[in-house]
């Protein structure tokens, strides 16, 4: 067992349900695909995330990487030293935009939480382009493939649990890839070698605007030291209605896809297509 970090708090408790779903991400990166088994076994992998959870898990890592910027922490402290930490939370509680608009260095934090869900998005496109790939794979699927390695259940370790229990400007994404946030990250955290693509370049859209400022809120809240004052505005900007929408109409979606599917390459489509590629989607919906 491992003991409670000091600095536990709900947005960390959420972004653990994040994290296991991308180390299975991981493992579905690496396994092997030989058969209708292997397929099943990933369809297992994958049902035992709750997409409510994965959804406020991605709200949470986007605001911890958004309070990994030096520009917007800066900005969020000169803030409290100029209008009174009362007066700014107050703001930070009531008002969804107060953490765009006043502090300096919103730019910054945005560029962030851009780059890592490009970064999210893409390695999930690369597990599901694989599986797409067997999917549509010449010859008769087989009933029997692989060793059973995503059949296993895996866990975060107390090592993992670390490297996500950071702290406002704690890490450095925007130099170090494997930093938390940065787009090497997820393979770094779950021991996988991966050649790394560079982020792609990308503007926020603006009608999936109101994303970001959850994160930007809750990442002001984090450099403020205030988690634990402000559990229940944390709460309520955890549960983010776009993603959460997105997600559930994904796992429906595969759901429905799979009811009519009548072998492995059928259920290999189902799961490239909304299994991973539409989840990859939801997270990237911020970026244009």
């Amino acid at each position: 067992m491992c003991p409670a970090f000091a600095h536990a708090d709900e947005v960390h408790d959420a972004l653990e349900a994040y994290a296991l779903y991308q180390t299975d991400v991981s493992a579905l990166l690496s396994a092997n695909i030989e058969g209708a088994r292997d397929v099943d076994a990933a369809l297992t992998r994958l049902s035992r995330h709750d997409p409510d959870r994965v959804a406020r898990g991605w709200i949470a890592y986007g605001a911890l990487t958004a309070a990994q910027s030096p520009a917007f922490a800066e900005g969020v402290e000169r803030d409290l030293r100029r209008n009174g930490r009362a007066p700014v939370l107050n703001n930070l509680r009531t008002d969804l935009y107060y953490a765009r608009r006043e502090p300096a260095g919103a730019a910054q934090a945005v560029q962030l939480i851009l780059g890592a869900a490009n970064a999210d998005s893409a390695r999930i496109d690369l597990a599901g382009d694989r599986y797409n790939r067997f999917a549509h794979s010449s010859g008769a699927p087989r009933a029997r493939g692989g060793d059973g390695e995503l059949e296993r259940s895996v866990r975060l370790s107390p090592t993992m649990r670390q490297r996500l229990r950071v702290t406002a400007v704690s890490a450095r994404p925007m130099s170090e890839i494997d930093d938390f946030g940065g787009r090497g990250f997820w393979d770094s955290l779950s021991g996988r070698e991966a050649t790394t693509a560079r982020s792609r370049g990308g503007r926020e859209e603006r009608d999936y605007a109101s994303v970001t400022d959850h994160m930007l809120t809750i990442a002001a809240i984090v450099v403020a030291d205030a988690t634990g004052s402000e559990r229940r505005r944390i709460a309520s900007l955890l549960s983010e209605p776009l993603t959460q929408q997105c997600m559930t109409m994904q796992r429906l979606q595969l759901r429905q896809c799979l009811s009519v599917s009548v072998d492995g390459s059928e259920r290999a489509y189902c799961l490239a297509h909304h299994g991973l590629s539409g989840p990859g989607d939801c997270f990237a919906n911020v970026v244009r």
